[in-house]
């Protein structure tokens, strides 16, 4: 069996805000597991990313999209509906990356199919430790 350690994981993000971003890839290079880190600022850079996400996904590469709610255009709530619609996509880990920690935007998020509903610390140590979590519990339950 292969250790969790050893699973390459792409960790994509949907969110408006280069900061966030500069935080999780260093909070990625903090976390020591085998990832690669893809920033997008707007839905339109995403959308034309998607149908290769979707040929990623088929040949099997484990990737996590951290995806802000809160994005202009097309909110997160639109993208997590427009992704769990399509079965191709059904392999895609989906973590609700939010400043708010409402437990309404939580259940919402779940209904829609989010995998996790992860809060934006305020630290990168703080943030290298949850992702490093995520990066073990996506590989788990792949059974990885």
């Amino acid at each position: 069996m292969v250790k969790s350690n050893d699973v390459a994981v792409k960790f994509l993000m949907l969110d408006d805000d280069p900061e966030d971003a500069f935080l999780v890839k260093t909070a990625l290079l903090r976390s020591a597991v085998p990832v690669s880190f893809h920033y997008f600022q707007t839905s339109a850079a995403f959308a034309q990313y998607l149908p290769k996400m979707v040929l990623e996904i088929e040949h099997d590469q484990l990737i996590v999209l951290l995806l802000d709610l809160n994005m202009p255009c097309k909110s997160g709530l639109e993208w997590l509906k427009e992704l769990r619609s399509n079965e191709r996509l059904d392999d895609l880990f989906i973590v609700v990356f939010s400043t708010s920690d409402m437990a309404e935007e939580k259940a919402r998020s779940f209904a829609l199919g989010a995998n996790e509903h992860l809060g934006k610390p305020d630290s990168v140590t703080e943030l290298a430790s949850k992702l490093n979590a995520l990066y073990h519990r996506c590989v788990k339950q792949r059974g990885l």
